[in-house]
C-alpha cells in the first residue's frame, strides 16, 4: 500500500527529520532542511541488485584477477590523472562551477573515446542541436565515430536504450538534470540523485559500461546533494580555475584506480579546451628578475614538477590591523611564516601591509611553497630583486629550520632540466647525484637565506 509522509531533508548532508530546525545536527549548516512530501514505495518495487541472488563466497585465494583494461581518452592530461587511462567500467564524477569547462571537456573525451568506442552522450539540460552546434566549434574537420546524442532526462528509458543497443561509454550532464519515475521529487532533489546514483552504478557494473557523470556544485564549492554520490563513485575530478583566466586546473580528489595527487592543466581557447605540456612556462611572468618580491618556488603536484612565480608585496602601513591579502596559499601558512621571521630573524612585519600572490591564480597546499615565499617576503622587505634563474624548495619549520619535503630529488632535476642556475633547499638525508650547472645550495635555517640576500654577490645574473 502506497503511504505518504512529510519530512524535513537537508538539502547539503540529506539529513531527515520529522520536525523542522534551523540548523542541520549532521552537517551544522544553517537554513539548509526543507520540507519533502514523500511517497514510501515498497522496496521490492525499486531494489537493485549488483550481483546473483545465488552468489556465493569464495576465499580470497581462490578469486582470480585480471588487469583493469584501460581506455586512452585523447587527452594526457585526463588520463594521467586517472592513473594510465580510463578503466573500462568505472564510474566516475566531474564537477566545477558553472563555466569552467565541465561539458566542453566531457564532449571534448567523448569525441575522441568514440573513435575506438560506441559512446552516447546525454545533455539533459541542452537540446540535442545546442549540443550539435558545439560539437561543430569543438571536432573542426576531425570528425567523431560511434558518438550518439540524447536529451532524454528519464533515467529508465535511458538505461534500456543504453543496454539494448551495446553502448560502451556513457556521459550524463548532468546527475542533477535526470530523474527516476520510481521516487517522487524533482530532478536534483536528495532523493532523486541518491537513486539515480544506485541505478546509474547499477548500469556501470553490471553491463560494464563506463559511466561518466557531470556534477553542480554549492556556492561553497561542494559538490550538490548528497555525499553518497562520492562515496558510490570510483574517481572524483575536480575542474577548477576562474573564468576569467586562461587556465584550468583538473584534480582528482578520489581515485581507486590510480593516485589521488595528480593534477592536469588546460587552456581555454576558442576550440575548446588544450593541455598544457610545458606548465613551468605558463605560470611564469615576463618581468620575473627585474623587481623585488619575486621569487621562483619548485614545486610537486603528485608526480609532476614544476617552476611557479610566487610574488609578495611588502608597503607600509598606518592601519591599527595591517592588512594580509592572500592568493593561492593559505593565509593561516602566511602567518605562520611572518611569525617565523619576526621570532627567529628580528624581521617585523607589523608595520606592513602584507600581498602574496602565486602567479596564474593556481592553489598550492604543499609546504615545499614556505622557504618561496619567504625569500619573496625579504626579497621585498629589503628591496633586492631576485635573479630569474634562482628557486627555492622547502618547509619552514617553526624553530627557522629548513625541512626536507617529498620528491626533493625530482623537483632538483627538473629545476636543472629546465637551466636553473642555482636552487636553495634543505638537507637531504638521501644523497642526491649533483647536476650539471646547476648548484644546489644546502640551507639549515631561513636566517641563511637572509644572509645571502643581504650579501648580493652571489646573485649575478
Amino acid at each position: 500500500m502506497v503511504k505518504k509522509k512529510s519530512s524535513f531533508i537537508c538539502t547539503n548532508c540529506s539529513y531527515s527529520t520529522p520536525k523542522w530546525l534551523g540548523r542541520c545536527p549532521e552537517c551544522g549548516e544553517w537554513n539548509t532542511l526543507e520540507e519533502k512530501d514523500e511517497t514510501v514505495i515498497p522496496k521490492d518495487n525499486h531494489r537493485l541488485f549488483l550481483s546473483s541472488p545465488d552468489a556465493v563466497f569464495s576465499h580470497i585465494n581462490n578469486v582470480t584477477t585480471t588487469d583493469s583494461e584501460r581506455i586512452n581518452s585523447g587527452y594526457k592530461e585526463l588520463d594521467r590523472i586517472l592513473g594510465g587511462g580510463i578503466v573500462k567500467g568505472s564510474y566516475n564524477l566531474i564537477s566545477g562551477h558553472p563555466g569552467v569547462g565541465k561539458s566542453t571537456l566531457m564532449l571534448q573525451a567523448a569525441l575522441e573515446i568514440s573513435r575506438l568506442c560506441r559512446v552516447l552522450y546525454l545533455s539533459a539540460e541542452e537540446s540535442v542541436s545546442q549540443v550539435k552546434i558545439r560539437f561543430e566549434r569543438l571536432a573542426g574537420k576531425r570528425g567523431c565515430g560511434e558518438l550518439y546524442l540524447s536529451n532524454e532526462n528519464n533515467l529508465d528509458k535511458l538505461r534500456a536504450k543504453v543496454e539494448d543497443e551495446s553502448f560502451d561509454f556513457l556521459f550524463c550532464d548532468s546527475i542533477q538534470s535526470v530523474y527516476s519515475p520510481s521516487v517522487p521529487g524533482i530532478p536534483g532533489s536528495v532523493s532523486q540523485i541518491k537513486e539515480c546514483a544506485v541505478k546509474l552504478l547499477e548500469t556501470a557494473k553490471r553491463k560494464n559500461i563506463t559511466v561518466f557523470v557531470i556534477g553542480h556544485v554549492t556556492k561553497s564549492g561542494a559538490i550538490a546533494g548528497p555525499m553518497l554520490l562520492e562515496h558510490m563513485v570510483d574517481s572524483v575530478l575536480l575542474f577548477e580555475g576562474d573564468p576569467s583566466l586562461g587556465y584550468r586546473v583538473l584534480r582528482c580528489s578520489k581515485n581507486r584506480f590510480g593516485p589521488t595527487d595528480e593534477i592536469g592543466i588546460f587552456t581555454m581557447t576558442s576550440t575548446g579546451l588544450s593541455e598544457v605540456e610545458n606548465p613551468s612556462q605558463f605560470f611564469l611572468s615576463d618581468g620575473m628578475g627585474s623587481i623585488s618580491g619575486s621569487a621562483l618556488a619548485l614545486i610537486l603536484e603528485g608526480s609532476r614538477p614544476f617552476l611557479i612565480e610566487v610574488q609578495s608585496l611588502a608597503t607600509s602601513s598606518n592601519l591599527p590591523q595591517p592588512r594580509r591579502v592572500v592568493t593561492g596559499i593559505d593565509a593561516g601558512r602566511l602567518a605562520m611564516i611572518t611569525a617565523v621571521l619576526e621570532k627567529r630573524c628580528d624581521i617585523y612585519f607589523s608595520n606592513f601591509d602584507l600581498f602574496v600572490n602565486v602567479v596564474g591564480g593556481l592553489k598550492l597546499k604543499t609546504p615545499a611553497v614556505d622557504l618561496p615565499v619567504a625569500a619573496s617576503l625579504l626579497s621585498s622587505i629589503f628591496n633586492i630583486a631576485l635573479p630569474m634563474n634562482t628557486a627555492f624548495v622547502g618547509e619552514l619549520g617553526l624553530g627557522g629550520e629548513i625541512r626536507e619535503v617529498p620528491g626533493l630529488e625530482i623537483m632538483l632535476k627538473e629545476g636543472s632540466r629546465l637551466g636553473l642556475k642555482r636552487i636553495y633547499a634543505p638537507e637531504s638525508r638521501t644523497k642526491i647525484k649533483k647536476s650539471e650547472g646547476t648548484e644546489i645550495i644546502r640551507i639549515k635555517s631561513v636566517y641563511n637565506i637572509i644572509e645571502h640576500i643581504r650579501s648580493m654577490n652571489i646573485f649575478d645574473s
